[in-house]
């Protein structure tokens, strides 16, 4: 069963952060970073609690924005009615044509080669064995 709950955050196939949205002692969000580099790293702590402000704004970052111009296309093809960031990233992992992050959640056994949009640039002979 997949945990919505946790994720690790990926770069490629490397865990770079590590999120818990509920807690066992009932707090705020807790990320782990693994990586010290601001252009990755989940937050700006290296370990700590998160605001579900802060959560929201990298949210923002990894999901199309609602006013754009093909939005309803978009959700629809994601099987969804409304506008909602998180259950965007649910179901596309986070994942953008313009770099290599993206979202494991918990209970998947999923690789980079799984979710990449950019097959052919990073698993060329995956995409000439299927032609």
């Amino acid at each position: 069963m997949i945990d919505y709950m946790k994720f690790d955050v990926m770069w490629m196939d490397d865990i770079i952060a590590r999120v818990d949205l509920k807690p066992e002692n009932g707090g705020t969000p807790y990320v782990i970073n693994y990586i010290n580099d601001f252009n990755k790293q989940f937050s700006p702590n290296m370990e700590g609690n998160i605001t579900i402000e802060e959560l929201e704004k990298w949210l923002k970052w990894r999901t199309f924005p609602p006013t754009r111009a093909n939005a309803d296309e978009l959700l629809a093809s994601l099987g969804m009615q409304t506008y909602n960031r998180w259950g965007i990233v649910q179901k596309t992992h986070g994942v953008m044509a313009d770099d290599e992050i993206w979202l494991r959640f918990d209970g998947e056994e999923l690789k980079h080669k799984d979710i990449c949009l950019r097959k052919e640039l990073y698993y060329p002979e995956e995409v000439s064995s299927t032609e």
